[in-house]
């Protein structure tokens, strides 16, 4: 029984590291490529470019200080690996546009007309939109007002990112593609199902082969 416990508790340490081996990471080290309301953009160690949703009080190693979100600038070097709670989306491409308001959909959604169509894209927490002059709330836009935005088109999931795209320089708001992904690219579901599933198998071996007390 101790010899089939503990290959089944080596097969859950390798199940448990090869799902933490498909986690999504910054690396020991980044740079800040856009930061927009509570969103942070930045290119990983090992190229890929990674949009994070950042908490409120998070802190950020920048050149081996203490940074917050806001004090943040592209071009900076983060010299920590980032960890705020969520894996990041991994950014496929980056467009600037501009485009007028169809629709909002407070607190995080608006819809702008393209020239492919109505899209829906998701606005960072925070984000205020530049209109004749004045910095504007998503609740305060108006429809068939033109707004200028940086988008990003996060990857599908599964979906192998080849090269790293282009990052122009920011341009208005920062806005994210909506995808309908499920569940969300910004979660830990997948390594936690891994890591469940290995004890549930590890926790009927167990009490499959447990002898009985032999009775008095």
């Amino acid at each position: 029984m101790q010899t089939r416990c503990l290959k089944l508790a080596t097969l859950f340490v390798v199940a448990a590291s090869a799902a933490a081996s498909f986690a999504i990471t910054s690396g020991p080290s980044s740079t800040v490529v856009y930061v927009g309301g509570n969103d942070l953009v930045i290119k990983a160690s090992d190229g890929k470019v990674l949009n994070y949703t950042v908490p409120a009080g998070y802190s950020f190693t920048d050149g081996g200080k203490p940074a917050t979100l806001g004090q943040l600038k592209p071009g900076d070097k983060l010299t920590a690996p980032v960890a705020t709670g969520t894996d990041p989306q991994v950014v496929a491409s980056v467009m600037i546009m501009k485009a007028k308001v169809y629709a909002t959909a407070p607190p995080d959604g608006i819809t702008l007309t393209t020239p492919q169509g109505a899209k829906d894209f998701t606005v960072p927490a925070g984000t205020t939109f530049m209109v004749g002059g004045k910095a504007l709330g998503l609740g305060d836009l108006a429809s068939d007002v033109t707004i200028d935005a940086t988008v990003i088109t996060p990857a599908a999931e599964g979906e192998e990112v080849a090269a790293a795209p282009d990052t122009p320089p920011l341009a208005g708001a920062l806005l994210v593609v909506k995808t309908d992904d499920l569940p969300s690219a910004g979660t830990n579901l997948p390594l936690y199902g891994v890591v469940g599933f290995a004890m549930l198998l590890v926790g009927f071996a167990m009490l499959r082969f447990r002898r009985p007390a032999s009775g008095v």
